[in-house]
Protein backbone atom coordinates (compact mmCIF):
# COMPACT_ATOMS: atom_id res chain seq x y z
CA UNK A 1 0.00 0.00 0.00
CA UNK A 2 2.79 2.43 0.93
CA UNK A 3 4.58 1.60 -2.30
CA UNK A 4 1.41 2.41 -4.27
CA UNK A 5 1.04 5.75 -2.49
CA UNK A 6 4.70 6.56 -3.17
CA UNK A 7 4.38 5.73 -6.87
CA UNK A 8 1.15 7.76 -7.10
CA UNK A 9 2.79 10.81 -5.53
CA UNK A 10 5.81 10.52 -7.79
CA UNK A 11 3.58 10.20 -10.85
CA UNK A 12 1.53 13.22 -9.74
CA UNK A 13 4.62 15.39 -9.18
CA UNK A 14 6.24 14.40 -12.47
CA UNK A 15 3.02 14.75 -14.47
CA UNK A 16 2.12 18.17 -13.01
CA UNK A 17 5.70 19.42 -13.43
CA UNK A 18 5.77 18.45 -17.11
CA UNK A 19 2.26 19.87 -17.60
CA UNK A 20 3.33 23.17 -16.00
CA UNK A 21 6.49 23.42 -18.13
CA UNK A 22 4.51 22.78 -21.31
CA UNK A 23 1.91 25.37 -20.22
CA UNK A 24 4.61 28.00 -19.65
CA UNK A 25 6.24 27.28 -23.02
CA UNK A 26 2.88 27.54 -24.75
CA UNK A 27 2.10 30.78 -22.87
CA UNK A 28 5.30 32.48 -24.05
CA UNK A 29 4.85 31.11 -27.57
CA UNK A 30 1.29 32.50 -27.73
CA UNK A 31 2.36 35.85 -26.31
CA UNK A 32 4.89 36.23 -29.14
CA UNK A 33 2.09 36.82 -31.66
CA UNK A 34 -1.11 37.45 -29.68
CA UNK A 35 0.02 40.81 -28.27
CA UNK A 36 0.65 42.22 -31.75
CA UNK A 37 3.57 44.35 -30.60
CA UNK A 38 4.15 45.31 -34.23
CA UNK A 39 0.85 47.22 -34.27
CA UNK A 40 1.93 49.19 -31.23
CA UNK A 41 5.38 49.97 -32.61
CA UNK A 42 4.04 51.12 -35.96
CA UNK A 43 1.47 53.41 -34.37
CA UNK A 44 4.08 54.81 -32.01
CA UNK A 45 6.43 55.57 -34.91
CA UNK A 46 3.63 57.14 -36.98
CA UNK A 47 2.56 59.47 -34.18
CA UNK A 48 6.19 60.41 -33.50
CA UNK A 49 6.85 61.18 -37.17
CA UNK A 50 3.75 63.38 -37.27
CA UNK A 51 4.71 65.13 -34.04
CA UNK A 52 1.47 64.06 -32.38
CA UNK A 53 2.81 61.68 -29.75
CA UNK A 54 2.90 63.17 -26.27
CA UNK A 55 4.81 61.53 -23.42
CA UNK A 56 4.90 63.47 -20.19
CA UNK A 57 5.43 63.14 -16.42
CA UNK A 58 2.32 63.37 -14.26
CA UNK A 59 4.16 64.78 -11.24
CA UNK A 60 5.56 68.29 -11.04
CA UNK A 61 9.28 69.08 -11.07
CA UNK A 62 9.01 69.97 -7.37
CA UNK A 63 7.42 66.58 -6.61
CA UNK A 64 10.15 64.77 -8.53
CA UNK A 65 12.87 66.66 -6.66
CA UNK A 66 11.36 65.43 -3.38
CA UNK A 67 10.96 61.85 -4.60
CA UNK A 68 13.15 60.71 -7.49
CA UNK A 69 10.95 57.64 -7.97
CA UNK A 70 8.24 59.94 -9.39
CA UNK A 71 10.50 60.45 -12.39
CA UNK A 72 9.61 56.98 -13.75
CA UNK A 73 5.87 57.73 -13.82
CA UNK A 74 4.94 58.65 -17.38
CA UNK A 75 1.77 59.19 -19.37
CA UNK A 76 1.76 58.51 -23.13
CA UNK A 77 -1.03 60.07 -25.19
CA UNK A 78 -2.19 58.37 -28.40
CA UNK A 79 -4.61 60.79 -30.15
CA UNK A 80 -7.15 59.43 -32.62
CA UNK A 81 -7.13 60.43 -36.29
CA UNK A 82 -10.69 61.76 -36.41
CA UNK A 83 -10.36 64.67 -33.99
CA UNK A 84 -13.47 63.40 -32.23
CA UNK A 85 -13.70 64.04 -28.51
CA UNK A 86 -14.19 60.98 -26.29
CA UNK A 87 -14.05 59.94 -22.68
CA UNK A 88 -10.53 59.59 -21.33
CA UNK A 89 -9.31 55.99 -21.60
CA UNK A 90 -6.30 55.01 -19.47
CA UNK A 91 -4.46 51.76 -20.26
CA UNK A 92 -2.61 50.07 -17.38
CA UNK A 93 -0.12 47.38 -18.46
CA UNK A 94 0.64 44.44 -16.18
CA UNK A 95 3.90 42.99 -14.91
CA UNK A 96 3.22 41.72 -11.39
CA UNK A 97 4.16 45.12 -9.89
CA UNK A 98 7.76 44.08 -10.64
CA UNK A 99 8.00 45.69 -14.10
CA UNK A 100 5.71 46.90 -16.88
CA UNK A 101 4.66 45.09 -20.08
CA UNK A 102 4.06 48.34 -21.95
CA UNK A 103 5.22 47.02 -25.33
CA UNK A 104 2.85 44.04 -25.03
CA UNK A 105 -0.21 45.46 -23.21
CA UNK A 106 0.14 49.23 -23.60
CA UNK A 107 1.08 50.45 -27.07
CA UNK A 108 -0.84 47.78 -29.08
CA UNK A 109 -4.02 48.38 -27.07
CA UNK A 110 -3.79 52.16 -27.51
CA UNK A 111 -3.16 51.60 -31.23
CA UNK A 112 -6.28 49.46 -31.55
CA UNK A 113 -8.32 52.06 -29.66
CA UNK A 114 -7.08 54.64 -32.19
CA UNK A 115 -8.30 52.36 -34.99
CA UNK A 116 -11.71 52.27 -33.29
CA UNK A 117 -11.73 56.08 -33.24
CA UNK A 118 -10.75 56.69 -29.61
CA UNK A 119 -7.86 58.64 -28.12
CA UNK A 120 -6.09 56.81 -25.30
CA UNK A 121 -3.49 57.21 -22.57
CA UNK A 122 -0.96 54.66 -21.31
CA UNK A 123 0.18 55.04 -17.71
CA UNK A 124 3.59 53.75 -16.72
CA UNK A 125 3.27 53.57 -12.94
CA UNK A 126 5.91 52.79 -10.32
CA UNK A 127 7.00 49.18 -9.95
CA UNK A 128 9.76 47.22 -8.18
CA UNK A 129 11.53 48.02 -4.94
CA UNK A 130 11.78 51.31 -3.09
CA UNK A 131 8.22 52.55 -3.50
CA UNK A 132 5.82 53.93 -0.92
CA UNK A 133 2.68 52.07 0.15
CA UNK A 134 0.13 51.73 -2.68
CA UNK A 135 2.44 53.65 -5.02
CA UNK A 136 0.69 52.54 -8.27
CA UNK A 137 -2.68 53.73 -6.89
CA UNK A 138 -1.15 57.13 -6.05
CA UNK A 139 0.27 57.34 -9.57
CA UNK A 140 -3.08 56.53 -11.18
CA UNK A 141 -4.85 59.15 -9.06
CA UNK A 142 -2.24 61.73 -10.08
CA UNK A 143 -2.71 60.76 -13.74
CA UNK A 144 -6.48 61.24 -13.47
CA UNK A 145 -5.93 64.70 -11.95
CA UNK A 146 -3.41 65.57 -14.67
CA UNK A 147 -5.76 64.52 -17.47
CA UNK A 148 -8.65 66.43 -15.90
CA UNK A 149 -6.54 69.60 -15.72
CA UNK A 150 -5.56 69.25 -19.41
CA UNK A 151 -8.67 67.62 -20.86
CA UNK A 152 -9.29 70.43 -23.34
CA UNK A 153 -5.73 70.17 -24.59
CA UNK A 154 -6.12 66.39 -25.03
CA UNK A 155 -9.63 66.74 -26.52
CA UNK A 156 -11.11 64.29 -24.00
CA UNK A 157 -13.55 64.48 -21.12
CA UNK A 158 -12.72 63.07 -17.71
CA UNK A 159 -16.37 62.34 -16.93
CA UNK A 160 -16.99 58.57 -16.78
CA UNK A 161 -13.41 57.85 -17.83
CA UNK A 162 -12.47 54.25 -18.59
CA UNK A 163 -9.67 52.17 -17.06
CA UNK A 164 -8.24 49.21 -19.01
CA UNK A 165 -5.95 47.00 -16.94
CA UNK A 166 -4.11 43.74 -17.56
CA UNK A 167 -2.94 41.27 -14.91
CA UNK A 168 -1.42 43.48 -12.14
CA UNK A 169 -2.75 46.48 -14.09
CA UNK A 170 -6.15 44.81 -13.77
CA UNK A 171 -5.63 44.66 -10.03
CA UNK A 172 -4.76 48.36 -10.06
CA UNK A 173 -7.86 49.25 -12.10
CA UNK A 174 -10.07 46.98 -9.98
CA UNK A 175 -8.88 48.47 -6.69
CA UNK A 176 -9.14 52.01 -8.06
CA UNK A 177 -12.83 51.40 -8.78
CA UNK A 178 -13.50 50.87 -5.05
CA UNK A 179 -14.45 53.59 -2.61
CA UNK A 180 -12.30 52.31 0.26
CA UNK A 181 -8.92 52.04 -1.50
CA UNK A 182 -9.54 53.73 -4.84
CA UNK A 183 -10.85 56.94 -6.40
CA UNK A 184 -12.67 58.21 -3.31
CA UNK A 185 -9.61 57.83 -1.09
CA UNK A 186 -7.60 60.01 -3.46
CA UNK A 187 -10.33 62.59 -4.03
CA UNK A 188 -10.70 62.08 -7.79
CA UNK A 189 -13.66 61.34 -10.02
CA UNK A 190 -15.06 57.83 -10.15
CA UNK A 191 -14.31 55.80 -13.29
CA UNK A 192 -17.38 55.18 -15.43
CA UNK A 193 -16.27 51.71 -16.57
CA UNK A 194 -13.53 49.16 -15.99
CA UNK A 195 -12.09 46.77 -18.57
CA UNK A 196 -10.03 43.99 -16.99
CA UNK A 197 -7.91 41.54 -18.97
CA UNK A 198 -6.96 38.39 -17.00
CA UNK A 199 -6.83 40.55 -13.84
CA UNK A 200 -4.81 39.52 -10.78
CA UNK A 201 -7.67 40.36 -8.44
CA UNK A 202 -7.32 37.96 -5.52
CA UNK A 203 -3.67 38.46 -4.61
CA UNK A 204 -3.72 37.25 -1.01
CA UNK A 205 -6.77 35.03 -0.60
CA UNK A 206 -6.41 32.69 -3.56
CA UNK A 207 -5.40 29.76 -1.30
CA UNK A 208 -8.99 29.60 -0.04
CA UNK A 209 -9.67 28.29 -3.55
CA UNK A 210 -6.74 25.83 -3.85
CA UNK A 211 -5.17 24.67 -7.09
CA UNK A 212 -4.99 21.03 -8.17
CA UNK A 213 -1.47 21.64 -9.50
CA UNK A 214 1.07 22.03 -6.70
CA UNK A 215 3.63 23.70 -9.00
CA UNK A 216 1.14 26.37 -10.05
CA UNK A 217 0.29 26.84 -6.38
CA UNK A 218 3.94 27.34 -5.45
CA UNK A 219 4.39 29.79 -8.30
CA UNK A 220 1.27 31.61 -7.07
CA UNK A 221 2.79 31.98 -3.60
CA UNK A 222 5.96 33.42 -5.11
CA UNK A 223 4.17 35.96 -7.33
CA UNK A 224 1.81 37.03 -4.52
CA UNK A 225 4.57 37.56 -1.98
CA UNK A 226 6.71 39.35 -4.55
CA UNK A 227 3.79 41.66 -5.38
CA UNK A 228 3.20 42.40 -1.68
CA UNK A 229 6.87 43.20 -1.23
CA UNK A 230 6.85 45.68 -4.13
CA UNK A 231 3.59 47.29 -3.03
CA UNK A 232 4.32 47.66 0.68
CA UNK A 233 8.02 47.08 1.31
CA UNK A 234 9.84 44.70 3.66
CA UNK A 235 7.96 44.08 6.90
CA UNK A 236 4.87 46.00 5.77
CA UNK A 237 4.02 43.20 3.31
CA UNK A 238 2.86 40.91 6.13
CA UNK A 239 0.38 43.36 7.69
CA UNK A 240 -3.14 41.98 7.21
CA UNK A 241 -4.73 45.34 6.38
CA UNK A 242 -2.22 45.89 3.59
CA UNK A 243 -2.70 42.39 2.18
CA UNK A 244 -6.49 42.68 2.27
CA UNK A 245 -6.40 46.10 0.60
CA UNK A 246 -5.35 44.66 -2.77
CA UNK A 247 -7.96 41.87 -2.96
CA UNK A 248 -10.60 43.48 -5.16
CA UNK A 249 -13.58 41.27 -4.25
CA UNK A 250 -13.37 42.35 -0.59
CA UNK A 251 -14.19 45.98 -1.43
CA UNK A 252 -17.04 45.72 -3.94
CA UNK A 253 -20.08 47.87 -3.12
CA UNK A 254 -23.33 48.51 -4.98
CA UNK A 255 -21.82 51.62 -6.62
CA UNK A 256 -18.84 49.79 -8.15
CA UNK A 257 -18.29 50.74 -11.83
CA UNK A 258 -19.74 48.59 -14.60
CA UNK A 259 -17.12 46.10 -15.71
CA UNK A 260 -16.01 44.03 -18.68
CA UNK A 261 -13.67 41.18 -17.79
CA UNK A 262 -12.05 38.29 -19.62
CA UNK A 263 -9.87 35.33 -18.69
CA UNK A 264 -8.45 32.27 -20.43
CA UNK A 265 -8.90 28.62 -19.54
CA UNK A 266 -5.14 27.98 -19.88
CA UNK A 267 -4.04 30.81 -17.59
CA UNK A 268 -1.65 29.23 -15.06
CA UNK A 269 -0.42 32.54 -13.63
CA UNK A 270 -3.83 33.93 -12.69
CA UNK A 271 -6.27 30.99 -12.90
CA UNK A 272 -9.85 32.16 -13.31
CA UNK A 273 -11.13 29.82 -10.60
CA UNK A 274 -9.07 31.67 -7.99
CA UNK A 275 -9.40 35.19 -9.35
CA UNK A 276 -11.91 36.34 -11.98
CA UNK A 277 -14.60 33.78 -11.09
CA UNK A 278 -14.53 34.96 -7.46
CA UNK A 279 -14.72 38.61 -8.49
CA UNK A 280 -17.59 37.87 -10.90
CA UNK A 281 -19.55 36.08 -8.16
CA UNK A 282 -19.09 39.03 -5.80
CA UNK A 283 -20.12 41.53 -8.46
CA UNK A 284 -23.24 39.51 -9.24
CA UNK A 285 -24.21 39.58 -5.56
CA UNK A 286 -24.15 43.38 -5.70
CA UNK A 287 -25.90 43.48 -9.10
CA UNK A 288 -22.97 45.27 -10.77
CA UNK A 289 -23.39 45.42 -14.59
CA UNK A 290 -20.86 42.86 -15.80
CA UNK A 291 -19.82 41.27 -19.07
CA UNK A 292 -17.51 38.32 -18.40
CA UNK A 293 -15.87 36.36 -21.22
CA UNK A 294 -13.95 33.12 -20.59
CA UNK A 295 -11.97 31.97 -23.60
CA UNK A 296 -11.00 28.35 -24.19
CA UNK A 297 -7.29 27.52 -24.65
CA UNK A 298 -6.17 31.09 -24.00
CA UNK A 299 -3.17 31.58 -21.64
CA UNK A 300 -2.03 34.56 -19.60
CA UNK A 301 -0.54 37.70 -21.14
CA UNK A 302 -2.19 37.63 -24.58
CA UNK A 303 -2.97 41.37 -24.68
CA UNK A 304 -5.15 41.96 -27.75
CA UNK A 305 -5.43 38.20 -28.20
CA UNK A 306 -4.70 38.23 -31.93
CA UNK A 307 -4.99 34.81 -33.61
CA UNK A 308 -6.50 33.29 -30.45
CA UNK A 309 -10.13 32.62 -29.44
CA UNK A 310 -9.97 35.95 -27.54
CA UNK A 311 -9.41 38.00 -30.70
CA UNK A 312 -11.81 40.94 -30.89
CA UNK A 313 -12.45 41.12 -27.16
CA UNK A 314 -11.43 44.81 -26.99
CA UNK A 315 -14.04 45.81 -29.57
CA UNK A 316 -16.76 44.12 -27.48
CA UNK A 317 -15.38 45.56 -24.27
CA UNK A 318 -15.22 49.18 -25.45
CA UNK A 319 -18.73 48.95 -26.88
CA UNK A 320 -19.97 47.70 -23.51
CA UNK A 321 -18.01 50.38 -21.64
CA UNK A 322 -19.42 53.16 -23.82
CA UNK A 323 -23.01 51.98 -23.42
CA UNK A 324 -25.21 53.58 -20.72
CA UNK A 325 -24.96 52.14 -17.23
CA UNK A 326 -28.37 50.48 -16.61
CA UNK A 327 -28.30 51.71 -13.01
CA UNK A 328 -28.08 55.32 -14.17
CA UNK A 329 -30.86 54.78 -16.70
CA UNK A 330 -33.02 53.27 -13.96
CA UNK A 331 -32.31 56.23 -11.67
CA UNK A 332 -33.31 58.65 -14.44
CA UNK A 333 -36.59 56.78 -14.89
CA UNK A 334 -37.20 56.85 -11.14
CA UNK A 335 -36.54 60.60 -11.06
CA UNK A 336 -39.02 61.10 -13.89
CA UNK A 337 -41.59 59.01 -12.00
CA UNK A 338 -40.95 61.02 -8.81
CA UNK A 339 -41.44 64.28 -10.70
CA UNK A 340 -44.71 63.05 -12.19
CA UNK A 341 -45.93 61.87 -8.78
CA UNK A 342 -44.97 65.23 -7.26
CA UNK A 343 -46.84 67.10 -10.03
CA UNK A 344 -49.90 64.88 -9.55
CA UNK A 345 -49.81 65.36 -5.79
CA UNK A 346 -49.52 69.13 -6.17
CA UNK A 347 -52.47 69.26 -8.57
CA UNK A 348 -54.53 67.08 -6.23
CA UNK A 349 -53.82 69.40 -3.29
CA UNK A 350 -54.65 72.47 -5.38
CA UNK A 351 -57.92 70.85 -6.47
CA UNK A 352 -58.75 70.00 -2.83
CA UNK A 353 -58.32 73.58 -1.59
CA UNK A 354 -60.12 74.96 -4.68
CA UNK A 355 -63.10 72.76 -3.85
CA UNK A 356 -63.21 74.16 -0.27
CA UNK A 357 -63.30 77.69 -1.57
Amino acid sequence: MLEFIKISIEFYLIFTFVYTCVAFIRMYATESYANDKKKGRERLKKLMSEGRLKQMPVYTIADIRENRRYESVRLSYFPNDTGKKNRAIIVLPGGGYAHLCTAQEGYPVAARLNELGYSAFILEYRTGFGNTKHAPMHDLAQAVKFIEEHQDEFNVTIEDYILIGFSAGGNLAGIFGTEEWGYKKYGVKKPGSLILGYPWTNINHWMTHPYWNVWVGLFGIWTSERGNLFLFGPGMNFIKENRDSVCVQKWITKDYPKTYMFSGSDDILVPSGSHTDILANTMNKFAIPLMYDRFYRVPHGVGLGERTPAEGWLDRAIKFAMSPDPRQVMNLHLEEVDEKLADTAAKTIDDYFAADE
